[in-house]
């Protein structure tokens, strides 16, 4: 099982949410936890210590899945956003660096979404960003959550290098002429001419 007790109060404990008030650590912690429908951190932490043994897995996921999806990164450096809804594939969000000797597009995942970012996009649409900071996280969004995510540039490296190592598909020289019959197909397939 990916998440124990002890991890999860640790994480519950370094959690930071946008637009909190100014409080002491222990006024903050039970403020997190009324926020996550305890009365306290102290049930909060009751709750967790002696949840049911039949569906540990279920609790644990179930309450990381909240926690992730309220807070926001603990540095501000640039996350990978990250989207999953098919349980098949998974898209992100990404940049042009050239075309490969087909006249293909080659993409570089970009970390651009900082907190700002993060907290806009919770704003604006209505659907969860979780904000991915373990491997155990990573897994349990991946299998069980799916949605949209941001995952610092290292955890996505990690699970998924291929994305990574691009640069050297591209060429210098591509073959303009399918790079323009590629893209005059796609304009016909979507109406535009």
């Amino acid at each position: 099982m990916p998440f124990t007790a002890e991890s999860i109060i640790e994480t519950f404990k370094e959690t930071e949410v946008a637009g909190a008030p100014k409080l002491k650590h222990t006024q903050y912690l039970n403020y997190l936890a009324k926020r996550l429908g305890y009365q306290s951190f102290k049930h909060f932490t009751q709750c967790v210590e002696t949840a049911p043994s039949d569906r540990l897995g279920d609790y644990y996921t179930g309450l990381m899945k909240k926690i992730c999806g309220i807070r926001v990164p603990k540095q501000d450096i640039g996350h990978i956003r990250l989207s999953h809804f098919d349980g098949k594939s998974i898209s992100y969000d990404s940049y042009f660096i050239g075309w490969d000797e087909h006249g293909r597009e080659i993409r570089m995942p970009s970390a651009d979404h900082g907190r700002l970012a993060i907290m806009d996009f919770r704003e604006i649409f209505d659907m969860p960003l979780y904000v991915i900071e373990t491997q155990a996280e990573f897994i349990a969004w991946q299998w069980n959550w799916a949605s949209f995510a941001v995952a610092p540039p290292e955890l996505v490296r990690a699970n998924f290098p291929s994305l990574f190592h691009q640069r050297d598909r591209v060429v210098e020289n591509p073959p303009m002429d399918k790079v323009k019959r590629r893209y005059r197909r796609e304009q016909k397939k979507s109406g535009l001419i």
